[in-house]
């Protein structure tokens, strides 16, 4: 797989659909802090979780991953929510959803290196769109049937999709960016991403949304796909429309990456329900959030204005559809 450099970026990412940079930032500098404060959560849902009778065994020496392993695996993935970093996107929001909002995923999400990256792409006026998450994709040998669905999708093999079907259609026109960060080493064996080089010149495609198949069907797809193994510092550039998917996790450890979205300020978002905000400006870099406590403040007051309503619906996908493709 041939990577792009600091120059290349934006064209490579625009012939191809996707783009791989090398060591865009300190792995120590910038994930050290988030597997630091992964572990204290762990340590705190731990404690209560053993007092509850919740799980039965825990190792507060074990590393950050190996934590959230051990309690994804004795809560059959339903811990997943208390470790993500958004609200549920299929599950019921209620006054007490727990989200991940720690310091470190914000300044993570602000990240100088980053978004030098990113502004070869979209600019230099750049929001955070709150379509992100974290994901710790345990060995396939370890998921159990017990496992929800929406769980799954997040922490299993994932299906064939383009990422702009699971954004409201007003966003059809954003300038959407996928940065895809590996916290350790994504490898074949434990289930790194598979792109097609140049599907994003097709459109949007027919997607699924049975038990069977929750994306695009195998047909639409053909082989011509590339398996992206990428290290710690490494950034994946995904266009909203690129078919990607994730092989399954074969290995005996696990595959922790984070998936987050930007876009030009001012375009849709592809769900308004949830607060995003500006990240880099350089017409207005006094407007640029700085302060933590205010991103958390803005999803906790998303939280309590969502709860008990319907929950907003980010897909376009039938779930009565009675297309052959689906069948």
């Amino acid at each position: 797989m041939v990577h792009s450099t600091w120059d290349s970026l934006a064209t490579d990412y625009e012939m191809q659909g996707f783009a791989v940079l090398r060591n865009v930032f300190s792995p120590a500098a910038v994930m050290g802090p988030v597997m630091a404060g992964y572990s204290r959560h762990c340590d705190e849902l731990a404690k209560q979780w053993l007092e509850a009778a919740v799980i039965t065994d825990y190792d507060a020496n074990e590393t950050p991953e190996n934590k959230m392993l051990s309690l994804m695996q004795q809560t059959d993935g339903n811990c997943f929510q208390h470790l993500d970093i958004t609200l549920p996107v299929e599950d019921k929001i209620t006054h007490d959803s727990p989200l991940y909002l720690d310091v470190s995923i914000f300044n993570l999400l602000r990240n100088a290196e980053l978004l030098d990256a990113i502004e070869k792409i979209i600019g230099p006026e750049i929001y955070s769109v709150p379509v992100q998450h974290m994901r710790i994709k345990p060995p396939q040998k370890n998921i159990s049937d017990e496992t929800q669905s929406h769980t799954l999708t997040l922490t299993g093999k994932t299906f064939w999709h383009q990422d702009l079907a699971v954004v409201t259609p007003d966003a059809d026109n954003t300038n959407m960016l996928g940065v895809w960060l590996a916290v350790n080493e994504a490898t074949v064996e434990n289930g790194c991403l598979i792109v097609v080089p140049g599907s994003h010149k097709q459109g949007l495609v027919h997607h699924c949304d049975k038990p069977h198949l929750q994306g695009i069907p195998d047909t639409l797809v053909g082989e011509a796909f590339l398996a992206l193994p990428v290290s710690p510092g490494d950034v994946i550039f995904l266009h909203p429309l690129t078919m990607h998917a994730s092989l399954a996790n074969v290995s005996n450890g696990g595959r922790w990456s984070f998936d987050l979205r930007y876009c030009p300020a001012g375009e849709p978002t592809g769900r308004e329900w949830f607060p995003g905000f500006l990240a880099r400006s350089r017409a207005m870099p006094g407007a640029v959030m700085q302060d933590h406590h205010q991103w958390v403040s803005e999803w906790f007051n998303a939280r309590s204005q969502l709860a008990g309503q319907p929950h907003p619906k980010f897909d376009r996908w039938d779930k009565n559809d009675r297309s052959p493709l689906c069948a």
